[in-house]
């Protein structure tokens, strides 16, 4: 199952939150960096995609539930905030935020491909086309190809997909870590303190977890 939800957040005077200050925490980076949401909660604005998913779980008697949303970073339309809040065993974090360009979605179809040629990668539209489409329209198509890499079971062993969704490592170092030379896990929480980043969340893990 996959669902789509479109949200705005709007302030007291119905003009959309404020985001200038996620500038400080993206000083010296690199396009295909990833980083960690911690700021405050106007730090990225909430003009997003929100997408259910119904992983499978592989487990008799068991079931699982994500939620996964991709928002604008600014207005940016290289640079895309993805939320991921999940109860499935293959994810060292129930919840995480990273910060990811638009080109890393690409170097993670690339590497997806080349690990698992056995498989139908899913797709993405040609670089030079996704200029032509709205920012909301990328969000849509990168969620959409991130939902369809969740659904793949094999994918979900894969060391590249889990550093990407879940940790704050650049391109260079996850490719680092397939290379053998390097040997990062997911371990520290990607914290995220906004007050209304609970409610996709207690969808799954109810308000008290």
């Amino acid at each position: 199952m996959m669902n789509f939800l479109s949200v705005r957040r709007l302030d007291s005077s119905g003009r959309s939150s404020s985001i200038s200050s996620l500038n400080t925490n993206l000083y010296g980076v690199n396009l295909d960096d990833s980083f960690t949401s911690s700021g405050s909660e106007d730090a990225i604005e909430d003009d997003g995609v929100h997408l259910e998913i119904d992983i499978n779980d592989g487990r008799l008697g068991t079931s699982s539930r994500t939620i996964l949303r991709l928002e604008p970073v600014d207005d940016r339309d290289d640079l895309i905030c993805i939320r991921l809040s999940t109860n499935h065993h293959s994810f060292s974090l129930k919840r995480s935020v990273t910060i990811r360009s638009a080109n890393s979605f690409y170097y993670l179809q690339q590497t997806l491909k080349a690990l698992h040629p056995y498989l139908s990668t899913p797709s993405l539209p040609p670089k030079p086309l996704l200029i032509f489409n709205s920012q909301h329209r990328k969000l849509e198509i990168f969620a959409k190809f991130l939902s369809s890499v969740l659904h793949e079971r094999k994918y979900l062993s894969n060391k590249a997909l889990h550093l990407f969704l879940q940790t704050q490592l650049s391109l260079e170092r996850i490719q680092q870590n397939l290379d053998g030379v390097r040997h990062d896990d997911v371990t520290n929480p990607l914290v995220d303190r906004r007050s209304n980043s609970k409610n996709g969340f207690n969808l799954i893990f109810g308000e008290h977890s």
